[in-house]
């Protein structure tokens, strides 16, 4: 169950917690909205479909349009809300994989190689089996 507040809406307020007047963060016993202080209209629709909506969209008109269908079709509303986990879940396995990848910190770029430290004319074979990562692109040298 979601949370709806009119004035919210005529406001376009968006929060962490909802848009455009609708909230799925509220508990089931809340009457009135901690924004504007309006009354609460309860709205049958799962909370975590709402906040998932909200990260495809924060369009409200695209929220009122996905609770209508919802309401007057069920098949198709489950059929396109799996589209959208997938999709969220999608957007989230290429933020996690880019926040995984090693990159240079003088230039950025996620050209990289490891291998080892070699020979240097100063010290000899001293540290020379000591892991290093390259940038190919501008050529600096760090440990990982």
């Amino acid at each position: 169950m979601i949370k709806f507040c009119q004035v919210c809406k005529n406001n376009n307020i968006v929060n962490f917690s909802g848009v455009g007047g609708y909230y799925w963060t509220y508990l089931q016993s809340a009457k009135k909205c901690n924004e504007c202080g309006n009354e609460f209209v309860d709205i049958d629709f799962p909370e975590l479909d709402l906040k998932l909506l909200t990260q495809v969209s924060r369009d409200v008109s695209f929220i009122e349009a996905m609770i209508k269908l919802r309401q007057e079709n069920i098949i198709e509303y489950e059929s396109k809300m799996s589209q959208f986990r997938t999709q969220v879940q999608q957007q989230e396995n290429s933020r996690a994989q880019a926040a995984n990848t090693v990159k240079c910190p003088r230039c950025g770029s996620a050209n990289i190689t490891a291998g080892q430290r070699g020979f240097s004319l100063l010290t000899g074979f001293v540290g020379s089996g000591r892991t290093v990562n390259r940038c190919a692109n501008c050529g600096h040298k760090w440990k990982p």
